[in-house]
């Protein structure tokens, strides 16, 4: 590094890379990798600024926040070894390998990140069926592969400076469903690091009023105790305790607008129906870019094998070296030469994505608001009346959230839960008699139906509301 470094950041004001701190080395020489500058050209939101034009922030950006976080957690680690209320000594080793986790937690995201990823999951699927083939490796797994990469830039500055051992404790932490020490849980609880960044970054960077936290007094009140994270209830197995993060009950108030403000910005941000319409568009051109690479037709669309895309979707799981070329400029650029074709189907949405024309979308709880029965009615209706043209015309759109996030996701975490001290015992927030937040009452479903021709949409919502809503 040879001197002290700084950049200046809209969420966290300076942040320091110290010439005499030898993991503020590290990491700097990290950050300049060609991995990780990648993430410079790959959106925190994918395509949430055709929503909210402010939101063109970089999973570079998100993760020096997160490196930061995860600096500020590691202090309270130790403040919490020396006042006693944790026993035993700081461990350098785990904490240096937590820290450095957390600041190339995101290289493994390709471009439009989950959008991007939920487009190769369908294909993936499709070819499952029709040819017997593997699922789709998911952006942890890339992580893992390019920290363990011998031929690429981090490997050699992990082995260098804190050995193979420690290279592969980095990648095994971040493959790890459970966290193993509360160093891990610096990247894997319900107050690390990169939510911790998310929360605040995207919030300013949309705009939106929602979602706002009192960080200060969330951080003064973090408390590490032993919290069981074993699977959910239903699994075999002992429960598994390790120490985590928790929060005093004086912040409980605080802690309950910390799980909103994620909340919110779920419903209002990551699950808006435009973006979500836009997004069911692009995973629509990838699977049908896949279907012409696979049929022999990538030169139709006036491509290349060398093309790092096409290459990448010639194949079940691609190769790392096409995977590291990928960046939503060249997914750009190739939505560009698409657009210029005359290929049926995919250079119509290629133009629509350039121009932002978004689809008709047809939201069935707001046809329906607190009717479930009515909602399930319409859904069975629409998926008879569409079954054979989902995912080529139409999209379907389906989502859960809950207080937690998305089912599926965190939810099923053990460790993602918030839990709050009292005395020398610990209690998820949601179970105390006087909370405000209750997590079955926050349960919310999203159903949505896109039409990239509106009048077929238009007479879609009258098939639906026939007879009055």
């Amino acid at each position: 590094m040879g001197e002290t470094q700084r950049i200046r950041d809209p969420i966290h004001d300076l942040i320091v890379f110290d010439e005499q701190a030898s993991l503020d080395q590290i990491a700097w020489d990290l950050l300049e990798t060609p991995e990780f500058q990648r993430l410079r050209r790959i959106k925190q939101l994918g395509v949430s600024e055709f929503v909210f034009p402010g939101a063109t922030h970089s999973r570079f950006a998100h993760s020096v926040g997160v490196f930061h976080n995860a600096r500020c957690l590691l202090g309270l680690i130790r403040r919490e070894i020396n006042s006693g209320r944790v026993q035993g000594k700081f461990n350098d080793d785990r904490a240096r390998i937590a820290v450095l986790a957390a600041l190339i937690h995101d290289i493994g995201h390709g471009p439009f990140s989950h959008a991007f990823e939920g487009a190769r999951k369908s294909i993936a699927e499709k070819r499952a069926k029709e040819k017997n083939k593997a699922k789709v490796k998911k952006h942890e797994a890339w992580t893992a592969d390019i920290i363990e990469n011998r031929d690429g830039a981090i490997w050699p500055i992990l082995d260098k400076t804190i050995g193979e051992t420690g290279a592969k404790a980095i990648a095994d932490l971040l493959r790890a469903d459970i966290p193993g020490d509360m160093y891990h849980a610096i990247v894997s609880s319900s107050f690390d690091a990169d939510r911790l960044d998310y929360i605040q970054r995207d919030r300013y960077m949309t705009g939106t009023g929602v979602g706002a936290i009192d960080l200060r007094w969330l951080f003064d009140n973090v408390r590490v105790a032993d919290i069981d994270v074993s699977p959910p209830s239903g699994d075999s197995g002992e429960p598994v305790y390790t120490h985590s993060f928790c929060l005093a009950h004086k912040a409980r108030e605080a802690a309950e607008d910390f799980l909103l403000a994620r909340y919110r910005l779920y419903s209002t941000v990551y699950l808006h129906k435009t973006t979500r319409g836009i997004e069911q568009m692009l995973a629509a051109l990838f699977s049908g870019l896949a279907r012409a690479v696979e049929d022999g037709k990538a030169g139709e669309l006036g491509f290349r094998d060398e093309n790092p895309l096409v290459s990448f979707l010639s194949t079940d799981e691609g190769s790392l070296t096409d995977y590291l070329r990928l960046d939503d400029g060249m997914v750009w650029g190739s939505i560009e030469r698409i657009a210029r074709t005359s290929f049926p189907g995919l250079s119509s949405i290629a133009r629509r994505l350039l121009t932002r024309e978004k689809p008709f979308a047809l939201d069935v709880q707001k046809e329906f608001p607190d009717h479930d029965e009515r909602q399930r009615r319409a859904q069975h209706k629409l998926d008879e009346m569409f079954k054979d043209r989902l995912g080529l015309e139409i999209f379907k759109d389906e989502a859960k959230l809950t207080l937690y996030g998305e089912i599926g996701a965190d939810d099923e975490k053990a460790q993602k839960r918030l839990m709050i001290q009292v005395g020398d015992d610990v209690k998820e927030i949601t179970k105390f008699q006087d909370a405000t937040i209750v997590r079955s009452a926050h349960e919310r479903r999203f159903l949505r139906y896109y039409f990239l021709d509106e009048s077929e949409g238009m007479n879609a919502l009258a098939a639906i509301t026939k007879g009055g809503r």
